[in-house]
């Protein structure tokens, strides 16, 4: 008996160490193992540098000058010029517009914020604006920028007439103030084509 109790254990023993040695290959197999590949990397769009555009505008000097073309700047800031029938005071004024980037496009445009005050003289004024971008006059009030490598001169003009048939006493006295000039420059959107 004690023989088949020996074969009993090592035929026991035997089985487990198969059990054993399947168990470890079935391991292996399904990821202790390494299998090679061949494999490459590159890199992209290292080290690209990505820069924007400029959309400015900057405003001049500007100067009044009267129908005549004198200078009259300082006298009409410090209200000292009296206008007269016939007479047309003008400001012109030269701005700076930098519009740089590879898709942008703007629009520049003016609105006269018209005059107010004493009603008989305002009566007899009248007030327009013009503007011209790069020595070509703008119909209308805007038009379109295209972005250059050189900055790009906006003229800009405002003038006030006295109506030169004013008789009598009318408007005489009495005083009016210009709202202004308001200069805008708007990028328009970008758009697929």
């Amino acid at each position: 008996m004690a023989r088949s109790t020996t074969t009993s254990r090592l035929a026991s023993t035997t089985w487990k160490a198969v059990a054993a040695t399947a168990a470890g290959v079935v391991l292996l197999g399904a990821g202790g193992a390494t299998f090679a590949e061949w494999s490459d990397s590159e890199a992209a769009a290292t080290d690209t540098a990505i820069t924007s555009g400029v959309l400015d505008l900057a405003a001049g000097e500007g100067r009044w000058t009267n129908v005549v073309g004198a200078d009259v700047t300082a006298a009409v800031a410090d209200g000292s010029y009296l206008v007269v029938p016939g007479d047309a005071l003008t400001y012109r004024e030269t701005m700076t517009v930098d519009a740089r980037g590879d898709l942008l496009r703007g629009t520049v445009a003016h609105n006269l914020t018209g005059l107010t005050g004493d009603a008989e003289l305002l009566a007899q004024l009248d007030a327009n604006a013009t503007m011209s971008l790069n020595g070509q006059p703008v119909e209308g009030s805007s038009t379109t920028v295209v972005a250059e490598d050189e900055k790009q001169d906006l003229d800009v003009a405002v003038t006030v007439s006295f109506d030169e048939s004013t008789a009598g006493l009318i408007g005489q006295g009495q005083s009016v103030t210009l709202g202004g000039l308001d200069i805008t420059l708007t990028q328009a959107r970008v758009t697929g084509e």
